[in-house]
């Protein structure tokens, strides 16, 4: 060992070489008590320094760790990384750009049905008001899901449930595409839609939310085929792949959560920006406010361009392949031991998938000579150079995903908790006071009814006319965002700060426009009728040769009650089971009628009917 010189320690201790020879100390007891008192202090600082660095090295340690399990969870995901399969660069011709597209079935026209799907375990008020509100309206009766738990993930604990939302939707979708007996099955251009079943009101009637639901696509097509020619602009040959069509509508969130985090990557990097105006929120338009304690607020003035899973929407064809996605990745993601804890993220990840193979697709469309594209995986990004070469194998990306942009069927209230207000279209006074108390730069940015709401049943090709034919949509107080200028087809009560969601799920019921004529509504609407009336009736493309007319679904023109779906098991087959108001709404000792009515009137009894209902 190397001998430290005297003058060292001399220095070290704070003494001159002349004072102390340490190395002829026989023993300690020759030492001062100051001396023995430096020295323990230099033996403490050693030995700190020897703690920080084990501390330093653990943390290193767990870094290291982390990124190589997030590498991992990558890897599991996404699978292999199928590069090897394709040449790095290279050429595609007309065939194998063809064959990259997605495989879809134009809708002939024709008789459709809408059906409605709720994710719920368990009887409770909100669960009543969310299906009274829908039964109020006109809408088909729900079918709950997942009631018995059976598509839950033990093992996930709180997050299994919310998993269970997507593979319970996949579940029922496949058995009515293959099971006529089930409900009379389903055509695959058939309406799904799956809401939040403890949260959601509906405030319009189900022809608005279709008639929404066929113009946001056709907005939508709009864009990506505008975006599509821009890519082509250069090339004096058609590009040999139809830009995407889309067939299923997601509603929006401000804040792209929740992120990797949560076992799913949407890479919402490569999401598309808001199509809404830039100036929407006036100055400070997608900026986030330095709200840091108010989770929510601090995205208030951001244009949503990411989902919130609250509403789902589209054909049952186009669902059961974005859902078979999901599905996979479930499966793949159980099977290595992990979990996923957002139905939501695990969405948003077949989405942000979905605008990566779009936005490679595009870049294809730019070197497209006539004959062949080039490309060249060395210009792309990690993960859409993922994308394209498993593209090139086979794999689909492209689902017909989009997003509702405009709020217009049901946006959440997160993020937005001062931005609507209940308003009726005949006060034109109450309409600029709300707006200038919310902030809305330069005035009222909507003062006439919703176009589908003007004449509602005769622009709907409806000739019967229901127990909605005499409200007049101007005088009643409807919920209307005041920025977007919008009356949404429902309410998404997410708006979690402070309290407000159970405050205003307590609070809101009575402020909704059907609350004084509820008892009414939900009695006419579940009369079984001789004759049942369509939903809607519209063009289904602008040539106006080729109608599609939406009617509820088989069951329920003869016999209106919310039904449980019970996935198939090795001794019977899948069915669909009703269940009495009792079993939906009760919970606790309060009588659940005297909540959602409020009127002392007792029990629901059907036989109440009285039609064409003014107001």
């Amino acid at each position: 060992m190397r001998r430290v010189s005297p003058g060292s320690f001399a220095r070290v201790f704070g003494q001159s070489d002349s004072e102390t020879d340490y190395r002829t100390l026989p023993n300690h007891g020759h030492q001062t008590m100051a001396t023995k008192a430096t020295g323990f202090r230099r033996c403490s600082q050693l030995i700190c320094q020897s703690i920080i660095w084990q501390i330093l090295f653990l943390i290193a340690l767990t870094i290291s760790l982390f990124f190589s399990a997030l590498s991992a969870s990558e890897h599991m995901r996404y699978g292999p990384s199928p590069e090897f399969r394709a040449p790095a660069s290279g050429v595609i011709g007309r065939e194998v750009i063809e064959a990259l597209g997605p495989v879809t079935s134009r809708d002939p026209g024709g008789e459709r049905r809408l059906r409605i799907f709720m994710p719920a375990d368990s009887p409770h008020i909100h669960l009543c008001k969310s299906v009274m509100s829908a039964v109020a309206l006109g809408y088909p009766l729900p079918t709950l899901l997942n009631w018995s738990g059976e598509f839950n993930h033990p093992e996930w604990h709180f997050a299994g449930s919310h998993i269970a939302k997507l593979e319970s939707l996949l579940a029922v979708i496949e058995e009515l595409l293959t099971q006529a007996d089930l409900d009379g099955g389903a055509d695959e251009h058939d309406l799904a839609v799956l809401v939040d079943a403890y949260d959601i009101w509906f405030q319009l009637p189900p022809s608005v939310l279709i008639e929404r639901y066929h113009r946001l696509n056709h907005e939508a097509n709009e864009r990506i085929r505008r975006e599509w020619q821009e890519a082509q602009q250069n090339s004096t040959s058609s590009f040999p792949m139809s830009p995407p069509e889309q067939s299923i509508i997601v509603t929006t969130a401000k804040d792209c959560q929740p992120d990797w985090e949560s076992g799913s990557d949407p890479h919402y990097s490569h999401w598309p920006q808001s199509p809404m105006p830039e100036d929407l929120y006036g100055d400070g338009t997608d900026q986030v406010l330095p709200l840091w304690f108010d989770p929510a607020r601090k995205y208030k003035k951001i244009r949503p361009r990411c989902i919130n899973s609250g509403m789902i929407m589209g054909t049952m064809g186009a669902l059961r392949q974005a859902l078979k996605r999901c599905k996979r990745k479930i499966e793949t993601v159980a099977r290595s031991g992990r979990q996923l804890w957002s139905d939501q993220a695990l969405l948003a990840e077949v989405v942000g998938e979905q605008e990566m193979w779009r936005e490679w697709m595009r870049e294809l469309e730019t070197t497209w000579d006539g004959t062949v594209s080039k490309y060249d995986f060395s210009t792309l990004s990690p993960e859409m150079r993922t994308i394209a070469a498993k593209a090139l194998t086979g794999e689909q990306f492209e689902f017909g995903i989009g997003l509702d942009y405009n709020f217009t069927t049901i946006p959440a209230t997160c993020s937005s908790e001062e931005d609507g207000s209940f308003i009726k279209f005949g006060d034109e006074n109450a309409m600029r006071e709300a707006s200038l108390k919310a902030g809305v730069p330069n005035g009222p940015r909507i003062i006439t009814l919703p176009e589908e709401l003007q004449n509602q049943n005769q622009e709907a090709g409806i000739v019967d006319k229901g127990p909605l034919s005499n409200i007049l949509w101007g005088n009643v107080p409807l919920y209307t965002d005041l920025f977007f200028g919008v009356t949404p087809v429902g309410i998404h009560h997410n708006a979690y700060i402070n309290g407000l969601k159970p405050k205003r799920l307590k609070q809101w019921w009575n402020m909704m426009w059907f609350y004084p004529l509820l008892r009414e509504l939900v009695t006419a609407h579940l009369q079984s009728l001789e004759r049942v009336r369509p939903l809607l009736n519209i063009p289904l493309r602008r040539d106006g040769k080729t109608d599609v007319t939406y009617w509820p679904p088989g069951m329920q023109r003869h016999i209106k009650q919310v039904t449980v779906f019970e996935p198939a098991t090795a001794e019977k087959p899948a069915k669909l089971t009703p269940i009495d108001w009792d079993g939906v709404c009760q919970k606790g000792r309060t009588p659940w009628y005297e909540e959602i009515f409020g009127d002392d009137n007792g029990p629901l009894q059907i036989e109440q009917l009285e039609k064409n209902i003014p107001i």
